[in-house]
């Protein structure tokens, strides 16, 4: 999967994101964190279904991209994922929700959650 696909499926299933994508000009690393900044909202706020359909989507063009969607979905999706409980947010649910493969990749750049 090539990053032209892999955005032209973010921006027809979260169709909300399509103006911030096309902000970040062609920067990969910055498109994929527009994605990750959606998914964390979709945490504190408790969005079920956003979060599971930005997982798919994450998990999708991390097992089929390019080398280069690979590494920004690694460092720029799952790595920069914030999982910590707060006073106010438990994320433990966001956590189950997260792909095995993904889960994998976190684990590898942090700690077990």
């Amino acid at each position: 999967m090539h990053r032209s696909e892999f955005l032209a499926e973010l921006k027809s299933k979260v169709p909300e994101l399509r103006s911030d994508l096309n902000e970040e000009q062609g920067q990969l690393h910055f498109e994929v964190d527009v994605m990750r900044k959606r998914a964390q909202l979709a945490m504190k706020s408790g969005e079920v279904d956003i979060l599971s359909l930005l997982f798919d989507i994450a998990l999708r063009g991390y097992e089929n991209g390019t080398a280069a969607l690979k590494n920004a979905i690694d460092v720029s999706f799952v790595e920069a994922l914030d999982f910590e409980n707060t006073k106010k947010h438990s994320y433990e649910w966001a956590w189950k929700a997260m792909p095995e493969r993904l889960k994998k990749l976190h684990i590898a750049f942090h700690r077990e959650i």
